[in-house]
């Protein structure tokens, strides 16, 4: 199996050495440039657009909006990882929009950052367990209203699926859990969309955070 290519851009020495022991120890990752500013990881995803982006949201002098439109400029492909020091979900919601895939702080575990760069580059998305609890936790509350027009006849069972889904689990993983066939969870996944208009699993996401009343 081919390794998977990734770019670190972190303003702090020690912090930006520490992401790349994890990853090279791991032998599961190619690491093309450790930036630390974003001008120095615009130039080398130039060189290396094939990378995955594992940011700092401390970046220095520019944003992660900023920077995630000049790496669209370069690669409307670009798979990118935002570490956070807090949990802000007015933040994340930004950041879904403007196309990030992950979401971790930075106290994340060692694995959990391992696993999650994997998940983002097979195509997934990916977020800490803080900030899946949070998520959760904001959609739950919101969701004992019933009466919300959003709702669209949304079942209980298609609510545990995308509780599930913005967790993180894959649709074999919800099957194990909720003891039914990958085929139904698909089933469910497929009449969520079709309910809310919605394209992927990235917007189902934006939704869940939309229903928590999260601006």
């Amino acid at each position: 199996m081919d390794k998977i290519k990734v770019l670190i851009a972190d303003s702090y020495d020690v912090y930006r050495h520490g992401l790349q022991t994890i990853l090279a120890d791991s032998g599961k990752f190619v690491l093309n440039s450790a930036a630390k500013s974003g001008k120095e990881l615009i130039s080398a995803y130039r060189k290396h657009p094939e990378s995955l982006c594992l940011i700092s949201s401390n970046i220095a002098d520019a944003n992660i909006h900023e920077l995630l439109q000049k790496l669209r400029a370069i690669n409307s492909e670009v798979l990118v990882i935002v570490l956070t020091y807090s949990t802000d979900i007015s933040h994340l919601n930004q950041s879904l929009k403007a196309g990030v895939k992950g979401y971790l702080t930075k106290n994340c575990s060692s694995s959990e950052l391992i696993e999650a760069v994997k998940s983002v580059a097979a195509g997934e998305q990916a977020f800490g367990k803080s900030v899946s609890q949070l998520m959760i936790g904001r959609y739950a509350d919101q969701a004992k209203n019933t009466d919300k027009k959003s709702d669209k006849n949304i079942t209980k069972r298609e609510r545990e699926i995308l509780k599930l889904i913005v967790e993180g689990y894959t649709s074999s993983e919800i099957a194990k859990i909720l003891y039914i066939s990958t085929r139904t969870v698909e089933t469910h996944r497929s009449n969520l969309m079709n309910k809310l208009e919605l394209k992927n699993t990235a917007a189902l996401v934006r939704f869940a955070l939309e229903e928590a009343g999260i601006e």
